[in-house]
């Protein structure tokens, strides 16, 4: 249960990242990066936070479409990640 939580949290700060709206990005920037939850969710799943981190900074240097589109890619992984 736990491990679902996770991803749905983690898919929808990606989705956020990617969000048209500012207060939305900024919001997800925050978790990314100042959020204790964050680091205790990659401490859950074995992953390294500033993998993630560094997947955030290259997606935030995308346009606004591909950042969508690259953001339903991540979602799309982290639902095959959920089912195992």
């Amino acid at each position: 249960m736990v491990g679902k939580l996770d991803n749905a949290i983690l898919k929808q700060a990606i989705r956020d990242i990617a969000s048209k709206h500012i207060d939305y990005r900024e919001d997800a920037k925050k978790f990314f990066y100042e959020e204790e939850s964050f680091n205790e969710i990659c401490k859950r799943k074995r992953i390294k936070p500033e993998e993630i981190r560094n997947g955030v900074a290259i997606l935030l240097s995308y346009p606004l479409i591909s950042r969508k589109k690259m953001a339903d890619k991540i979602s799309r992984i982290l639902d095959i990640d959920g089912m195992t």
